[in-house]
């Protein structure tokens, strides 16, 4: 599948994310006030995309739940969105708040949308944000186990919590369900602490020797490709993607 995103490859500007980070942080204290008042708050959680396909998938605020993105947030693919559409910025924000101040609530709807769905059993966590603390990514280990009929993965360079997760279950990774992939996402220049071995998804810079990429698999741009044929991160294979 060809890849449309090349007007994404140049840096944004530090207005720009000065602009962005902070419409977010007004929503959120927005919709924390709405918390605090005792409304209770929806999470949202998308169907899928043109780019993700029938996966249910949720988001959290860009950069401001990263953190480990000091050398590709001015590269953020959910940058221009979250500026350019209401609607995506007040989603990020509506969850990250939920995910701050009501976190029971935040990862109860997520569960009973999962238990809900009768068809297309796959779910993405992040297409923005990251894993935000410990407590957090052991709330997304429990989701895998309480779904085992689904297909869950995610993508993130918050490498010491998860991997401080595998070493306080005795270093071994079968603590992590079969069914959740997780992907060790990399950085040009970003140092990558990946001891037990998690797949990997890599980004690949126009000055890039192919060699580098060698025996990964090339992201096709729609995660139904990769459902069909059964490759990619839905089975924690490494993988890579041109710079978007």
């Amino acid at each position: 599948m060809k890849n449309n995103n090349k007007k994404h490859v140049k840096p944004y500007s530090a207005a720009t994310l000065k602009k962005a980070v902070k419409l977010l942080k007004t929503l959120i204290a927005y919709y924390a006030a709405c918390i605090a008042s005792g409304e209770i708050l929806k999470a949202c959680i998308s169907s899928g995309n043109k780019k993700i396909g029938r996966v249910l998938n949720v988001s959290i605020a860009p950069v401001i739940t990263c953190g480990n993105c000091s050398g590709c947030k001015e590269f953020c693919y959910d940058i221009k969105a979250v500026i350019q559409y209401p609607e995506v910025s007040r989603a990020r924000a509506r969850n990250t708040a939920l995910a701050i101040h009501k976190r029971d609530e935040f990862f109860r709807q997520i569960d009973e949308k999962m238990t809900h769905r009768k068809k297309n059993k796959f779910f993405r966590w992040h297409v923005s944000g990251d894993i935000m603390d410990y407590d957090y990514f052991c709330r997304m280990v429990e989701i895998a186990k309480n779904h085992p009929d689904f297909v869950i993965w995610t993508y993130t360079k918050m490498y010491g919590i998860v991997n401080m997760y595998v070493r306080n279950h005795g270093g071994d990774k079968s603590c992590i369900p079969e069914n959740f992939s997780i992907m060790f996402s990399e950085w040009r220049g970003m140092p990558m602490n990946n001891p037990y071995k998690f797949p990997e998804f890599r980004v690949k810079f126009e000055d890039d020797s192919a060699d580098m990429f060698s025996g990964l698999w090339k992201c096709p741009w729609n995660c139904d490709a990769c459902k069909a044929c059964n490759h990619g991160c839905i089975v924690g294979e490494s993988v890579y993607c041109d710079v978007h």
